[in-house]
């Protein structure tokens, strides 16, 4: 029991040490707003900006929300806030590279090079600045750090979890995708950061025997459970604005059956990459690929999936 609540607190700290990372950068809205409003002119510039924009403060949420607000008070125009969602999914991917080249894993690296080591140094110049009323500097220095040491507990708890019988059945469970599909969704809505859901499994590859057949479904499932912070944003917004949230979700419910078959055609073509173990880097790498292509597959069809959105929403 002690080692679960240590593993829950460990994730809770990793949440809270991103979103104090991304409110460093949430402090600007103003002028984030700007920028989307100026620059985003068409689908194509609001794919860019989207992606740029969401990598730089690592929060898909603050951009869908501030597209759902700029929407709300006819700023944006509904056609172009659907390539800023779609360079905002793309954009997010970056915390899942940033978790890979951070490794779980570091017993054979030199402390010296382990970024773990300087984290409490970060966290104390993050706290200087904190008393020195610098409060985004403090924000990014305290929650980059936080972000770092969440990281590395979630590690050291997994290892110490996975000889349990209870940890064995649930990586047994991940072997049905349709449940993998939903434990993504689940995690994903309850945490509301899809980085958190991807961070984690991330940490189980490395502790434990994931292969790509286990993983692929579980990062369909976050990208699903990613438009739950857009949703609560609509609410109580006008028509175009609840269009902004709908795009977002039929968005990545789309995307998701479209590579589900795929994912399903492979394993009756009895493709042999399904049962390799995946490790931190190459999760990112679906993340990223999942993204980027269901961009590809979607940018010559907006209008249309435009005209069908527009013709669900009451």
């Amino acid at each position: 029991m002690k080692i679960l609540l240590n593993f829950i607190l460990s994730t809770c700290l990793f949440i809270y040490g991103l979103q104090l990372f991304s409110t460093s950068f949430g402090n600007i809205q103003s002028k984030i707003k700007l920028v989307l409003e100026h620059y985003t002119k068409s689908a194509k510039r609001g794919i860019i900006l989207g992606t740029i924009v969401t990598a730089l403060i690592q929060s898909s949420s603050i951009i869908t929300s501030i597209t759902v607000g700029l929407v709300n008070q006819n700023v944006l125009s509904f056609h172009n806030s659907i390539g800023i969602m779609m360079g905002a999914n793309l954009g997010t991917c970056i915390t899942s590279w940033i978790t890979s080249l951070l490794s779980f894993d570091t017993t054979n690296i030199s402390p010296y090079l382990n970024i773990n080591t300087y984290s409490p140094f970060l966290l104390l110049i993050g706290l200087i600045f904190y008393f020195k009323k610098k409060k985004r500097l403090s924000n990014l220095l305290i929650g980059y750090s936080l972000f770092i040491f969440g990281l590395s507990m979630i590690g050291t708890n997994l290892n110490l979890l996975k000889d349990y019988k209870i940890f064995k059945d649930i990586i047994e469970s991940l072997n049905s995708p349709l449940l993998g599909l939903l434990i993504g969704l689940v995690t994903t809505c309850l945490v509301q950061s899809s980085s958190a859901t991807v961070a984690i499994l991330q940490a189980i590859s490395i502790k434990s025997t994931i292969n790509y057949y286990m993983a692929i479904p579980i990062i369909l499932g976050e990208n699903i459970g990613s438009c739950i912070t857009t949703i609560i944003a609509s609410i109580g917004t006008c028509k175009n604005a609840r269009k902004v949230a709908y795009s977002h979700l039929f968005y990545n419910i789309i995307g998701t059956i479209i590579f589900i078959i795929i994912f399903y055609i492979s394993k009756y073509l009895n493709f042999k990459f399904l049962y390799y173990k995946v490790n931190s880097l190459s999760i990112a790498l679906i993340h990223t690929l999942f993204n980027f292509l269901s961009i590809i597959i979607f940018y010559p069809f907006i209008n249309i999936f435009e005209k069908f959105i527009n013709k669900i929403t009451k």
